[in-house]
């Protein structure tokens, strides 16, 4: 079996590694963006009074909150931070994956407020794209 030939990189270019470094470095520590102690217990009484992902209710399954997402990235704003109207419960799938995508297409203008909730119809629709298991089954 062939070996792939090694990538060249410019001396002067970061590895991926060492961006990914310097980019956390910038955005500062989860205590440091206001997920404190406080947040750790609003969270968890939110996720008690909404156990299920809303991302996949939508779409019929029933998968416990494990993150309370903002619905708008509230981007260091306490009081957005704060506003439960902005609360939505995500199981990690759905807060890593469509969400970002979400996120992308918000911040180039591409979609409204209101398709950032995770039972909006382009939710949906990238749900049932990109939900594939390890394996090729479906996660839907």
């Amino acid at each position: 079996m062939a070996n792939r030939p090694k990538l060249y990189r410019p001396p002067h270019q970061r590895t991926r590694q060492e961006q990914k470094r310097d980019a956390d470095r910038k955005r500062g520590s989860a205590r440091d963006r206001g997920y404190t102690v406080g947040w750790d217990r609003a969270s968890l009484a939110f996720k008690y009074e909404h156990p299920l992902c809303l991302g996949c209710e939508a779409v019929g399954r029933y998968t416990a909150t494990q993150v309370v997402d903002h619905t708008v990235p509230h981007k260091g704003d306490a009081v957005l931070f704060w506003d439960r109207d902005n609360w939505q419960p995500s199981c990690q799938w759905h807060h890593d994956v469509v969400k970002q995508i979400l996120e992308r297409m918000f911040a180039r203008g591409k979609i409204g407020e209101a398709e950032l909730k995770l039972n909006s119809s382009t939710a949906m629709r990238l749900t049932l794209q990109y939900a594939v298991e390890p394996g090729g089954g479906s996660k839907v």
